[in-house]
């Protein structure tokens, strides 16, 4: 999701620089499109970085500092580092889970396909016991 995607770049460049979140502005322009598609390897445009800051201002996450600076001189809130860094955190937990908990979470999403595969074995089995003779 792009929202997270600012907000994390927001995060990097405290962390890097040392910087607490009340001191740290950042712009939607051009620039930050380069940034954020060359650190993540994505494709995003600027009108895409425009409607995720539209939500991350929605959603408290962002806020703007100066009067009618549209998306320039934005702050992320302590809301926004909290949802960044819970996001963060729950994708590194889903990247080292081990091949049995992969395999356990994608029958838990997909529960009603497989319960709709045993319907279908059970209709079958059902049909060919009824058949038989």
């Amino acid at each position: 999701m792009p929202e997270f995607k600012i907000l994390n770049h927001v995060i990097d460049l405290m962390e890097s620089k040392g910087l607490t979140h009340k001191t740290v502005r950042v712009s939607i322009d051009e620039e930050l499109v380069e940034i954020v598609n060359s650190g993540n390897g994505s494709a995003l445009t600027l009108d895409q970085l425009k409607k995720a800051a539209d939500k991350c201002l929605a959603n408290e996450w962002l806020e703007c500092v100066e009067l009618g600076g549209g998306y320039r001189h934005l702050r992320i809130t302590q809301k926004g580092l909290g949802a960044a860094r819970s996001r963060r955190r729950a994708d590194e937990i889903k990247a080292s889970r081990s091949s049995l908990k992969v395999v356990s979470d994608y029958i838990e999403e997909h529960k009603g396909v497989f319960l709709v595969l045993g319907f279908f074995v059970a209709l079958a089995t059902l049909a060919v016991k009824l058949f038989e003779e």
